[in-house]
């Protein structure tokens, strides 16, 4: 049985973020939301946890790109430099785990179950930081964790397609051994690294066309575009794309001709019992 968790990241980064998020799980195939504790409106994303009748959010926690909630954590703009710090051993990760402890005890008042934890720009893939991660979840409860790994095929040679493979594989085998004995849940297959920021409904189809038994979790940032977005999010440029395709007839007739059911985490949670 083919079963899919789509995950649309990064609610309560900025109002229009937050907008599409909410249209792309009231008419798309979002069946799973990841709230970033540090964004600029996570009281808004609360708002609509409340107005989508959520159960459960994931937590996405963040050390880079967002301002963080503690003032004595560095604020990594760029990750470029947090990773710098990581590997010259500059890194502080007892201020790590605070900052992340604080966002998670800030996620707890939003007022759904935290079903899973995962990471902006994906840092809990470096081992010293996914040993804070395994720690806070079993401290919060919280039985999940994203395992972002192998990916899509690549379409054809593609330097950047290449270069994120390489990425992935890297750190997905340095920690390969920490999430097997971490005594937490996650799903068989990962789909959406490759593609982050630039899912579009073509390729979308194809991936779904080429879905794996088991269970996939398919990583996605939709939303709406906004001046913020454009002047301090730019990564974010293909967030209205990525909308248009999570909500497209077309993919929903995919899901249903090729046999996939869409899950949240807390029926992953049940499958797994």
């Amino acid at each position: 049985m083919k079963y899919l968790i789509v995950t649309a990241d990064d609610l309560g980064l900025t109002e229009s973020i937050n907008e599409g998020l909410a249209k792309a799980c009231r008419e798309g195939i979002v069946s799973s939301v990841s709230v970033i504790p540090t964004g600029e409106t996570f009281g808004d994303a609360v708002r609509i946890i409340k107005d989508l009748g959520l159960k459960e959010i994931g937590a996405h926690l963040a050390l880079t790109e967002t301002k963080p909630l503690l003032n004595s954590s560095k604020f990594y703009k760029n990750h470029n430099r947090f990773f710098k710090d990581i590997v010259f051993g500059k890194a502080d990760l007892e201020g790590f785990k605070r900052e992340l402890k604080a966002q998670l005890e800030l996620l707890k008042k939003a007022g759904a179950k935290i079903t899973h934890i995962n990471s902006h720009e994906h840092v809990h893939m470096v081992p010293e930081i996914l040993n804070i991660f395994v720690s806070l979840a079993k401290e919060f409860n919280i039985p999940a964790l994203r395992y972002p790994r192998g990916d899509r095929p690549m379409r054809a040679f593609n330097i950047r397609d290449l270069y994120k493979k390489s990425i992935l594989s890297y750190f997905s085998g340095r920690t390969a051994r920490l999430f097997k004995n971490s005594g937490l849940l996650y799903t068989d297959h990962f789909l959406g690294l490759l593609d982050a920021g630039k899912l579009k409904e073509d390729l979308l189809i194809e991936m779904l066309g080429g879905l794996k038994d088991g269970v996939t979790e398919l990583v996605c940032h939709p939303g709406f575009l906004s001046p913020e977005v454009i002047d301090r999010y730019n990564w974010h440029a293909g967030a209205e794309a990525e909308l248009f395709a999570l909500t497209e007839p077309r993919v929903k007739n995919t899901i249903h001709n090729n046999g996939i059911k869409l899950i949240s985490y807390g029926e992953f949670l049940a499958l797994k019992k």
